[in-house]
Formats: structure tokens, sequence, C-alpha cells
């Protein structure tokens, strides 16, 4: 491994906690993956969820599910993005790291594991981790009635530490592999993609850094000087322009551009199917008139004539338009889009604006706190940790992501957040592993309330990390690990008991407190959760499979188990 590679990988390793005691090559397969499944899905991920290597891994060391632009790990996610968007669109990723150079039979070995995972007679044995990924893929395809945009495609990261040169011979071979893959019929496409080491060091240096592009903005007036705002402008986008501002460089929408907006992609209702429908004939060069357009707000920008280069930016408005518009790419020939283009580094202007124009469409008051007033106080709160208990509240996705030497299971998500919080105060851990959308709707009046006490949801987090952190380190064993939302709330009973306290209350303030102070303490939180592990294991008798941690009673059995040994040990 070049000198380069070596430092990247050493980085790497650090910000994702992975224990010193982890062998290079396991390393490097973790690497890999998060290379290349950065270039595809722009959002946060945890790298153990890619993971498949080891023995019996049928030549593969990562897979990546992404569906509806969401990286998915169970059927239960798969589901609601069905209920949420009635299609499914599905982008399978596929790693596999190589020390060396690019050899014939290696790759020929990963495509034969691709045939046999997907075969409905297999013949080679795998792991646990690709039978579980296998059951997800075979359940998607159950739902194939839904595949309304064409079959799912497939990429191949093939990675080593040598130079790819492109040899004719193993060219050829590769084409024939890839031929015999697409002759299977379940495929839209399927791409091969060699990554050496030049190539693995510019596929890093592209997952840290933050959202840049540049647009050529010919159409536009300058709007005149306001308060809190550097610049502004008003005007329209070509599509192809507007395209570059929404896809990343392989051709994916960047679905964490919307972090910002107050309401997910609805899929196919009314208004969406009406504003695809306009795209489909001659009535879509009255797409300008025709629809509100699309609201940015950018940190900077740089701009030389009708150049503009935009750092930091958010999409704050235009969710459901952008979504639209990515799906039906072919069809924008001459459709120019309403924009609008604001720069300010001021968060209570840029909470004004996301306010204001989201106002003019149906979305609830609490909506708009819950992703604007809210947010920012917690983000506020995070900011005022220290030490090892430090936490940071990812509030704009990747905002912490060129930030170096951050550890990434410090890194709060809001998805993170609504899982946390919804396990471990509101009871319901077996909901946890949802698509957070479809979660964050079935408890929206109960989460970012505004008279809410932060430290509750910092609380939480702090929980999720140190277990996060457990898990690495091996403190706990994995199989665990489809229950760790479980594990949060039975934590807290231990440590502090049960609460029938109002969430606004002061002494609701004051038991979390007392819950936050002892997960700051890792001794503690190590000890807390090796005996809630042990509530688990006299509820689950021996089935850790993923399908049981979806059991509603798991976790009032747990806290009866508990109660009962406390009560033999009184005796």
């Amino acid at each position: 491994m070049d000198l380069v590679t070596q430092n990247l990988v050493a980085a790497f390793k650090a910000e994702e906690s992975l224990p010193k005691k982890t062998d290079d090559a396991t390393v490097l397969e973790h690497f890999v993956n998060y290379c290349a499944v950065s270039n595809e899905y722009g959002e946060e991920f945890d790298v153990g969820d890619l993971y498949t290597g080891g023995g019996d891994d049928l030549g593969i060391d990562g897979v990546a599910v992404i569906v509806n632009g969401t990286l998915v790990l169970d059927e239960e996610e798969v589901q609601d993005l069905v209920s949420t968007n009635k299609y499914l669109e599905v982008n399978l990723v596929f790693c596999q790291s190589k020390s060396g150079g690019f050899s014939g039979d290696e790759i020929s070995n990963t495509f034969f594991g691709l045939k046999d995972l997907l075969s409905v007679k297999p013949s080679m044995t795998r792991n646990s981790r690709i039978a579980e990924k296998e059951r997800l893929i075979k359940f998607i395809y159950g739902q194939s009635a839904l595949f309304k945009r064409g079959n799912p495609s497939v990429k191949i990261y093939y990675a080593t530490t040598g130079k790819w040169q492109e040899d004719p011979k193993l060219v050829k071979r590769i084409d024939v592999e890839r031929d015999g893959l697409m002759d299977l019929d379940i495929f839209e496409s399927v791409e091969f993609i060699p990554v050496d080491a030049k190539t693995l060091q510019r596929l890093y240096s592209n997952a840290k850094n933050r959202f840049s592009k540049s647009i050529e903005f010919a159409s536009k007036i300058t709007l005149p000087a306001l308060p809190g705002i550097q610049e502004s402008y008003l005007g329209y986008l070509p599509s192809e322009e507007f395209m570059k501002l929404i896809s990343d460089d392989s051709g994916n929408m960047l679905k964490g551009l919307f972090y910002d907006n107050v309401r997910d992609f609805q899929g196919d209702n009314d208004v969406n199917m009406e504003i695809e429908k306009t795209l489909e004939d001659e009535a879509r060069r009255l797409f300008v008139l025709m629809n509100n357009g699309v609201t940015v707000v950018a940190d900077s920008i740089q701009k030389t004539g009708d150049n503009f280069t935009l750092e930091g930016y958010q999409v704050v408005n235009g969710c459901q338009t952008s979504n639209v518009l990515f799906r039906n790419k072919n069809k924008l020939e001459k459709v120019q889009i309403p924009f609008k283009l604001i720069v300010s580094q001021d968060g209570a202007v840029k909470n004004k604006i996301i306010k204001a124009t989201n106002r003019q469409t149906m979305v609830k008051p609490e909506e708009l706190t819950s992703l604007t007033d809210f947010q920012k106080s917690l983000e506020d709160y995070y900011e005022a940790g220290d030490g090892d208990s430090q936490l940071y509240y990812e509030r704009r996705s990747q905002q912490f992501r060129a930030t170096t030497g951050i550890e990434k299971i410090r890194i709060v998500t809001i998805a993170n957040q609504i899982r946390a919080f919804a396990s471990m105060f509101l009871a319901v851990p077996h909901q946890a592993s949802r698509y957070y959308g479809s979660l964050l709707k079935s408890i929206e009046s109960r989460i970012f309330v505004a008279d809410h006490p932060p430290v509750a949801y910092y609380a939480s987090a702090l929980a999720l990390y140190r277990l996060e952190s457990l898990f690495r380190r091996k403190g706990l064993d994995t199989k665990y690990r489809p229950f760790k939302y479980h594990l949060l709330p039975v934590a807290r009973f231990i440590i502090a008991g049960e609460t029938t306290e109002r969430m606004n209350s002061n002494k609701f303030e004051k038991y979390c407190e007392r819950v936050a102070t002892a997960f700051k303490d890792d001794k503690i939180a190590t000890t807390v959760f090796s005996k809630a592990a042990g509530a688990l294991d006299s509820v689950l008798c021996g089935n850790y499979e993923r399908d049981k941690a979806k059991d509603a009673a798991l976790f009032t059995a747990a806290i009866a188990s508990l109660k009962r040994s406390e009560a033999r040990d009184a005796i």
C-alpha cells in the first residue's frame, strides 16, 4: 500500500473508532466500503452496516441496498418507503477489496458469488451478514410489481492497492462476466468499477468534502441589500444546470440537500403526479410559469460572470419539485425552473426563509418548528459539551463531514436523534429501525416539542454513542446490535427507574440529567449495558435474529425480568 493511501486508511480507522487490534485487511475492506458507498449515497451511514467480509462471504466484502435514495437495512424500511412513495427504485452496490493487483480469477470469483447470492437454488455457504443482505434483496424482488422505472441497477466496486491499466484481456473477461449477470434478466444495468490506489484516494477526498457545485445562472436579477443576507438572486435555471445542482458526480440525487427542508419526498401523490404530467408533453415549456420553483440557501458563493460556485448549500423549499424533476430528467428538454438563490450564514435568517417559503404550501406549523427553531436549540446545546462526552449534532447533512479528527460515532444525525429519543423516552424501540421519515410521522406530536428539555435528547444520543463504542471495541457481543434500540430504554430504567413525569416538567429534566450523568462515565455505561443485555437474554431465549427486534412486547418483558431479578435480590 502506498504512503498516501496508508495515511488515509489510518485516519479513517481513527474516525470510525475501529478497534486497534483490527487487522489491516479488514480495515481496508471497511475503507473501500465507505469510499464506494459514499460515491453512491450522500448521507451519513454506519460502515458496520455494510460489512459482509470474513469467511463464506461469496467474494463480497460490502453490500449497500439503496431504495428510493435511502440506504435500507431491513424489510420494514422498504415497506415504509413503499407506503410513502408507491414505487421502488433500487440500486445495489457490491464491494470487494484485495491487496496487490487486479486478478482475473479473483474478479470472476466475485461475479460467481453475486450470481449465487441471487440464485433461486444457491450452491455456496454464506455467512450470517451475507445471508441477511440476501433476504433483504430477495424481499425487494418480491415487490417487483413496484419497479415502475426498471429493475434494480448494480454497481460493483472492485478495489486493489495496485494500478488499473486497462489490460485488454482483463477488460474482455470483465465484459463477459458482466454480460453473464445481465443474462439473468433481473437487472436494469450492471457496472463494474475498477478502483486502484489513485481512484481510492479520489473517492475518499470526495466523500470528505462539503457540497460544492458550479452552475451557469444567466437569467437572473440581483435583489437589493437585505439584513442578514450577503447576496440574493431571483431568476430561472435551464433544467441541465439545475440537474448539476442536485446530482452527484455519479448521477445520483443528493438527498442530503433537503435536510433543512420540512418534508420528505411524498412520492406519487396528486400534486407530484400533476407536476410529472406537465413534463410529458409540450406543456413542459410552461413549467416556469406553472411551478413555484426552488429556493436554495448557500453559506457562500463565488462568481465569475454568470458562473456561480455554491458552497455549503441546501434546498430549503422545492423538495417535491426537485424529486419529480430528477425522476424525469430524460424529459426535461426546454424546461426552465424558477430559482431563488440566497447567500447567508445567519441561522435565524435561514429559519425565517424556511418558514416563509414553506407556509405557502400545506405544511403544519409544528413541522416547521421541528426542523427549524428546536433543531437550532439542540445544536446549541450539543455545542456546549466537552471532553469524552462531547457529541456533535448534525442539523444539516454533512455538516461535520469535512471536519477532521471527529469520531464518526460522535456525530448525531437527525435520523439517529429521532430513533434514540423515540426508543429511550417514548418506549417504541421496536419501531426505531423503520425508515426514519415514517417513524417521525408516527410520533410527530411527541418529539421536538418546544418545551422539551434538550438534555433528554442529548442523554438518549449519548447512550447510543456509548453503545456503538462498546460494539466497535467488542466490549459487547455484536449479536445484540439488532437490539440496540431496546437496550437504550432498558439501560435508562437500570439507571433511573421508571418515570411518569410530564416531559416539560422540571422533575423530568432532572431525571434526564441523572441519566446523562451516568452515561458520561464510560465504565458506568459499560456496566449498565451489560446488565441490560442480560435482561434481553432472559426473554430472547437464544433467538437473536433481527426479526425479534420488531416485537413490541420485548422491551416491557425485559423490564419485567429486571424487576423480578431485583425482587429476588431484595429477599
